[in-house]
């Protein structure tokens, strides 16, 4: 049987009349399928994300403000988690400045301990034995309950929010049997009723497209903190199939009980209405009545569009980091807060005009006087008209108090440059001294900003767990999703998706009017029209999400478009000869040929972002490289830091990995991705040691030319990551994410706990453990993880270690037996004739310290043998 060549089938169907309706029709039946799958809908959530970028941001409530326990705050006040007089302290700070909510995300279920005051201890013992007695008032006031000194501010505060989440996963035994006590059923009424409404019983099947399947229970925050607080607010977060937060759960059913996300209980408390003034439309709307809309200032009510689960879309402000919207203030400012307070006065009687000090003197005076007044006032008219002139007061000395930095700060400006061009010892002390002064007013005008503000104290520090990936930031603090849900309910700039029926109708058409106009076009023609339509389809895509806030199916269109358009454009090419180069050259100009081949031939091909997939993820870290760099210059630095990056790049590269990026000194690299090597663990490995080879090189390098060496810590995980590819046309920024990745590097840091240099998980070293040279440290328990991991030494190839590290491991490993099974002494002893054979092998003498403490104060019998790092 004689075939007919493909040119001819292509012709053939391009002569009939309905060619055009026929390749839509299939393009139709293929597309819609394709919408519903998971690589389709990952490609159409990048392109929903690039349109964000685009977008212009929606503009910024005021009333807005970020409190974030950040790393100066870390640093000043010391390890996090605080105790909870810290945020006690942070509180009265807010009720002292008139907050107008204070809400925190973060989680208080379980009690604090009770401590001990040590000095007020020291001293009791000592009068114990001067007296030869204790009064009992005494022994009260030795004991520190910060749970109760929290719970004091929250009474005091009266507009506090606290969070609370769904449990995901099944309740301790004992946590249900004490949600169960009658005596916790009573806290659980006070909590519902501050955080809930009852679904009427008629309209309970109304509501079950809110109802989670997947929650077990809720996690309540201690009783104190029940009856001290204000309200509260879920904050169970949900991501899409690629990790990204795009929308937010409003409401969740549980119960038979509706329950709100911690914006909106702050959006309720703010706008002064109670849950009664709140109406739930299941798959259509919240309702909030009876309000004074804060940006009208009219008397209306609020239509919060959601879908059957209680989401809605969040209408992010920004581009870029949080730092680029709202106001953002450290906690540590709320503590320093009532230090400064007196010297804040010092200073503005100091540098302020005599008749504007004054006014400010007269100012405290009355302030004082109405405040003395209206705590005796009883009459709610009054009350609120003294509150008036109390809030006038307080804007003109809050406006005194910043002019008067202002102008101490415009004082040290000309100071500097006068400075510069002449520069004088007197100068310098007297801007270092005016500088403390602007420091100590800033601080007050900086706190005091948030008088009648909405704000939440969360998380935000670097390598904190609580960092998301949204439309216009892969690292966001997942604090900032509450304000920017309120953002976008006070703005009423709500994203609107079509729905998907109506999304489909759109792509029937478009496939029915490209099959139609195209077919009865030249083959030039074609093309021209099929390039215009394309960038119009696109561009009209992403003007109605920028300035309509209508999401259109990007993705689904285009294909619309593509297929049936490619197919008739193609078969057009293919019946006239002659004009086949020049229209391929001016169609590549828009489109990628491989993309628009592949994506015919096979659409599950599809992922152009958010793969999963297992690679091996590489950290690098130079140690100690900050205090080495205070020591160089800029230029030196540079310098140092690339001959370094090129070297370890080059073996990187050479072994086929990737790399992500460069951190300063730091480097990230996966092996496995873009090219799927099945031997990534080992391509890893070795490109590790034969890093540690070269840096040995140059360590002898810098010591001859006398500079000072680099010491390098490597951390290696084999696992499963989403890997995406984003960025410009000539530098893509293709990266991994998930767990695998966070975990390596955790790894890397991991190093210094046990002075080595390099280190790999057990996924990793289960499958090059023939080819390699690995000892086995330790199981531990990483930050931001519960679950342990076995961690292992990388020492180099198979059988090319020097004997007496052979005889070292030896020893090492008889030690790491008898530590496993608790026999302190004998570890001891063979960790020490480790030591003997290479003196400064790091984990024998770290285990030499363990097993010196256990032997002093041995672990409980319930100790599961791993250990927990602190940090990172």
């Amino acid at each position: 049987m004689k075939f007919k060549p493909l040119k001819d089938i292509v012709s053939a169907i391009h002569r009939k009349k309905y060619s055009g309706i026929i390749i839509a029709v299939i393009s139709i039946l293929i597309i819609i399928p394709l919408s519903l799958t998971e690589s389709f809908q990952s490609i159409e959530l990048k392109l929903f994300d690039l349109r964000f970028k685009l977008k212009p941001s929606i503009a910024e409530w005021d009333k807005l403000y970020f409190v974030d326990i950040d790393d100066a705050s870390i640093s000043q006040l010391g390890q996090y988690p605080w105790t909870r007089n810290v945020y006690a302290k942070g509180l009265y700070t807010l009720s002292q400045v008139k907050t107008e909510i204070a809400a925190f995300d973060i989680m208080f279920p379980d009690k604090a301990p009770i401590l001990v005051n040590q000095d007020l201890y020291n001293q009791l013992i000592m009068n114990y034995f001067d007296t030869g007695g204790i009064e009992l008032e005494s022994l009260y006031n030795i004991i520190t309950n910060h749970d109760n000194i929290f719970a004091e501010s929250l009474t005091a505060n009266k507009h506090a929010i606290l969070s609370y989440t769904f449990a995901l996963d099944k309740l301790s035994n004992d946590n249900l049997a004490l949600q169960q006590s009658d005596e916790y059923k009573e806290y659980i009424n006070i909590f519902n009723s501050k955080t809930s409404i009852q679904i009427p019983e008629n309209e309970i099947q109304e509501f079950s497209g809110m109802v989670d399947d997947s929650i077990f229970g809720i996690v309540y925050p201690i009783p104190e903190f029940i009856t001290s607080a204000e309200s509260f607010g879920f904050v169970n977060r949900y991501t899409d199939i690629d990790g990204t937060i795009r929308k937010v759960q409003l409401v969740e059913a549980y119960n038979n009980r509706l329950y709100f996300n911690l914006a909106v209980m702050m959006l309720i408390k703010d706008l002064k209405i109670t849950l009664n003034d709140v109406e739930v439309i299941p798959g259509k709307e919240i309702l909030l009545k009876n309000i004074i809309h804060p940006l009208k200032k009219d008397i209306t009510e609020i239509r919060i569009p959601i879908d059957k689960e209680g989401m809605i879309f969040v209408n992010w402000a920004g581009p870029g980091p949080r730092q680029n919207s709202f106001h953002i203030l450290p906690f540590s400012a709320l503590l320093e807060y009532e230090n400064f307070t007196e010297t804040s006065d010092s200073i503005l009687n100091e540098i302020g005009e005599k008749s504007v000090i004054s006014r400010k003197n007269k100012l405290l005076t009355d302030i004082d006087n109405l405040q003395k007044k209206m705590y005796v006032t009883e009459n709610p008219d009054e009350l609120n008209t003294l509150n008036s002139q109390l809030n006038n007061y307080l804007d003109e000395l809050h406006k005194i108090k910043t002019d008067l930095t202002d102008e101490l700060k415009s004082t040290i400006s000309k100071l500097e440059q006068d400075y510069k061009k002449n520069p004088d010892d007197n100068k310098k002390n007297q801007i270092e001294i005016l500088n403390q002064k602007f420091k100590v007013l800033n601080l007050i005008v900086q706190v005091e900003n948030l008088r009648n503000k909405v704000t939440i104290t969360g998380l935000t520090a670097t390598g904190s767990t609580d960092i998301a990936s949204i439309p216009i930031n892969n690292e966001y603090p997942g604090v900032g999703t509450y304000l920017n849900t309120i953002n976008t309910v006070i703005q009423g700039k709500y994203i609107r998706q079509i729905p998907a029926l109506f999304s489909w109708l759109i792509m029937a058409l478009i496939c029915i009017a490209t099959g139609m106009i195209l077919q009865r076009q030249s083959a030039r023609r074609a093309l021209f029209t099929g390039v215009a339509s394309f960038i119009l389809l696109n561009a009209g895509a992403a003007l109605l999400f920028m300035f309509g806030n209508i999401w259109v199916n990007q993705l689904g269109t285009n294909l619309a478009f593509l297929f049936p358009g490619v197919s008739i454009i193609a078969s057009k090419l293919l019946s006239e000869e002659s004009q086949r180069k020049y229209i391929k050259g001016a169609f590549s100009q828009f489109l990628s040929a491989e993309y628009i081949n592949e994506i015919i031939l096979n659409p599950d091909l599809l992922k152009l972002g958010g793969e999963n997939r297992q690679i091996t993820t590489f950290f690098s870290d130079v140690a100690g490289f900050s205090t080495l760099s205070e020591g160089l210059t800029a230029t030196e630095l540079v310098r140092r830091l690339n001959e370094y990056l090129s070297e370890m790049t080059d073996i990187i590269m050479f072994h086929g990995g990737y790399v992500d990026k460069y951190e300063g000194d730091a480097i990230m690299a996966f092996y496995g991705a873009p090219i799927p090597h099945p031997d990534h663990e080992l391509r890893a490995c070795h490109a590790a040691i034969d890093m540690k080879k070269k840096l040995r090189d140059l360590q002898d390098k810098w010591v001859k030319e006398g500079e000072q060496p680099l010491y390098v810590r490597m951390g290696m995980n084999t696992g499963d990551a989403v890997i995406g590819n984003m960025g410009s046309e000539n530098k893509k920024n293709y990266t991994a994410m998930g767990d695998s990745v966070n975990l390596a590097s955790r790894l890397e840091g991991a190093n210094k706990f046990y002075s080595t240099k390099a280190m790999i998980s057990e996924n990793t070293y289960k499958a090059v453990r023939k080819q390699i040279e690995a000892r086995k440290l330790d199981t531990i328990r990483v930050v931001g993880k519960t679950e342990p991991t076995v961690i292992y030494e990388l020492l180099g190839e198979k059988d090319s270690l020097p004997q007496k590290m052979y005889d070292c491991i030896e020893q090492y490993n008889k030690g790491l037996q008898m530590f496993d099974e608790r026999q302190w002494k004998k570890a001891r002893r063979f960790f020490a004739a480790a030591v003997k054979i290479i003196p400064d092998d790091g984990p024998s003498l770290k285990y030499i310290e363990r097993c010196d403490e256990f032997m002093k104060k041995p672990p409980s019998k319930k100790w599961d043998g791993v250990y927990s790092l602190k940090s990172k």
